[in-house]
């Protein structure tokens, strides 16, 4: 009797869309990113791990895609002023939160 191969499915990621102004942040897991500065080609922002960490410093264009950490992909979809809509793809395993208490800088 052969024995019966069971495939597993593709790994899911899920899509996340969200708006942050420069000065705002979100926490992926045990990484701070923080949005540094934005302009109609461009951001910067900066990652940090909580537990001491050295923070690095990263500039992407819009519609390029960088690998952030945990296998977590953030996509600059677009920018207008100093806000950024950020798409980010993501397994489902991955906490991503985002701080909206925080004031933008001007």
């Amino acid at each position: 009797m052969e024995e019966a191969h069971i495939s597993e499915p593709p790994f899911v990621f899920s899509m996340l869309i969200l708006t942050r102004v420069v000065g705002q942040s979100m926490l992926i897991e045990d990484v701070h990113l923080r949005l540094e500065y934005a302009d109609d080609r461009s951001i910067i922002f900066s990652l940090e791990k909580l537990s001491g960490g050295r923070e690095t410093k990263v500039r992407i264009q819009r519609h390029q895609i960088v690998d952030v950490c945990y296998n977590v992909k953030l996509q600059l979809i677009s920018v207008e002023g100093q806000s950024a809509k950020l798409g980010l793809e993501h397994p489902p395993s991955v906490s991503i939160q985002r701080f909206e208490d925080e004031s933008p800088q001007n």
